[in-house]
């Protein structure tokens, strides 16, 4: 193919980068692209080998070591067809999730093949994220088919993550359709949480644990104690409370705690007791003031945002477990997990395994836990799996 034929903007891409997207993954690094022409911040670049032959369309970003993210393998071209089509799949793959009152997420981004995009829905109105410019260029024509896919009562932009901050975007939070209350209700199970779209965390709530919340509900022993650290908002306590006997629910943000004792009201629960504290310190004193649960959880944030993280997360992630298994009955299951991605599901075993040792139990490993499947994994695309849970049962040794 001459240079004359060739789609402009377009880049020629290294054998290395060139054997990725073959393989399925979904990202070009900076030392992948052999050259570029015509590109600007965000454009849709066309990406050929060195032979000229295409690969790919993907968005263009100047300031990431991320250079490209693939949008399609198809030579057809990316038009507003294209992206009503990308939604109506994505949105086809969460049938039975939509409903007036529940929550779900829409899109996740490259898991979904529309990169840089996150859309979650909450009893009619949709959040959006934009991370990475390619989404900010088309943001407009995407609410427009969201608009017309969906009916949504509201469309809130929440562009204020840090990532956005390393692509030299600016950070914003703005409703660009309807209305927006200043809080929204939604359904999981039995539960009913209420939720501040604008300032909540994430998109306003973690609805990556969702599925996990109501799994742990059926190993809920009936009137056992609960120990919920990290609350937030009350997601875990909430579901637990029902056949516990008494729930404990901890964090060491006041607002998620005012959140969370609002959720139990409207729940008309009244077996969480919540405390404001650092989960470390809890710990550490339940430990040695022989303080004991029947079932612990454990939903920290995440410790390892990049891979220089890595030994301290390791640390915090063992201790941290240790100090649990340490705090529970025998027979008492601990369910744990990790939302950092270069925690890999091999390496948190590990840090599990050593965190046994050092509290002096066994753990024996009941049941493996992953995001809700609204947050769908690919297998060739191993970022996009980042929550990792284990439930496991402490045997004293």
């Amino acid at each position: 193919m001459s240079l004359k034929a060739m789609h402009t903007p377009y880049a020629i891409i290294h054998p290395r980068g060139e054997r990725r997207i073959r393989d399925g993954h979904p990202w070009v690094f900076h030392g992948d692209v052999l050259s570029l022409e015509g590109a600007d911040q965000g454009d849709r670049v066309a990406l050929y080998t060195k032979d000229k032959t295409f690969l790919a369309w993907g968005f263009y970003s100047r300031r990431s070591r991320i250079t490209f993210r693939i949008i399609s393998r198809d030579p057809e071209p990316i038009d507003s067809v294209y992206w009503e089509k990308a939604l109506a799949k994505a949105l086809k793959r969460r049938e039975g999730l939509i409903a007036k009152d529940r929550a779900c997420r829409l899109v996740f981004s490259e898991a979904d093949g529309i990169p840089g995009l996150i859309a979650d829905w909450y009893s009619g109105h949709v959040v959006i994220q934009s991370l990475i410019p390619g989404i900010d260029k088309i943001i407009e024509q995407l609410k427009e088919i969201l608009i017309k896919l969906l009916d949504p009562k509201s469309l809130l932009l929440r562009n204020d993550l840090e990532v956005r901050s390393l692509e030299e975007l600016p950070l914003e939070t703005r409703v660009i359709y309807g209305t927006l209350p200043e809080s929204v209700r939604f359904q999981e199970g039995l539960v009913l949480f209420e939720t501040p779209l604008m300032t909540g965390q994430k998109t306003g709530a973690y609805l990556d644990q969702r599925e996990n919340r109501l799994f742990l509900g059926e190993w809920v022993r009936k009137g056992g104690r609960v120990l919920d650290a990290f609350c937030y908002q009350g997601g875990f306590a909430l579901h637990l409370a029902e056949k516990a006997a008494s729930v404990l629910a901890v964090d060491d943000s006041a607002p998620a705690i005012e959140a969370a004792k609002k959720n139990m009201e409207i729940n008309g629960v009244n077996n969480i007791t919540f405390r404001k504290d650092n989960i470390f310190d809890f710990l550490k004193r339940a430990d040695e003031g022989g303080e004991r649960f029947d079932l612990i959880v454990l939903d920290p944030p995440p410790f390892a945002k990049k891979r220089a993280d890595l030994p301290g997360a390791i640390r915090g992630y063992t201790e941290l477990n240790r100090r649990a298994l340490r705090c529970l009955n025998p027979d008492g299951l601990l369910n744990t997990y990790s939302c950092s991605y270069h925690i890999t599901e091999s390496l948190f075993g590990e840090i599990l395994a050593t965190a046994a040792k050092k509290a002096g139990v066994q753990a024996l490993l009941l049941a493996k836990n992953f995001q809700a499947h609204d947050h769908p994994i690919s297998l060739n695309f191993p970022e996009s799996l980042y929550l990792k849970g284990l439930l496991l049962k402490k045997v004293v040794s």
